[in-house]
């Protein structure tokens, strides 16, 4: 048995991984966007890696994918920063959790 009964050690060390990533694909919000984007991406991205585990058996993220997806995330805050004060946060969460979506079903398929 693990140190977390039943959990398995190696699940443990997979989020454990996929929780650095997570925390190091938030850095790349832009200076000037709200603190809150921060958790909100960090959420989004940790539940699009964890769903990428479980449902395609990714256990391996590299740098190349940390960089796919900070790109999604500074993509996502770019563009809702340009949107009316009002509109932003709803464009940076439905933006962002539309690529993460695709990114979990369509990403490295055909690797």
């Amino acid at each position: 048995m693990g140190a977390y009964g039943n959990v398995p050690d190696e699940d443990v060390k997979i989020i454990e991984r996929a929780t650095g990533i997570a925390g190091s694909v938030v850095a790349s919000i832009p200076s000037g966007a709200p603190h809150g984007w921060v958790a909100t991406a960090y959420e989004y991205v940790l539940e699009a890696i964890i769903r990428d585990w479980v449902e395609h058996g990714t256990d391996d993220l590299d740098s190349a994918d940390a960089d796919d997806l900070a790109e999604l995330v500074r993509a996502s805050a770019d563009i809702a920063l340009t949107q009316e004060p009002s509109l932003q946060d709803v464009t940076f969460r439905t933006v962002l959790r539309g690529w993460l979506g695709d990114w979990v079903r369509n990403w490295g398929l055909d690797e």
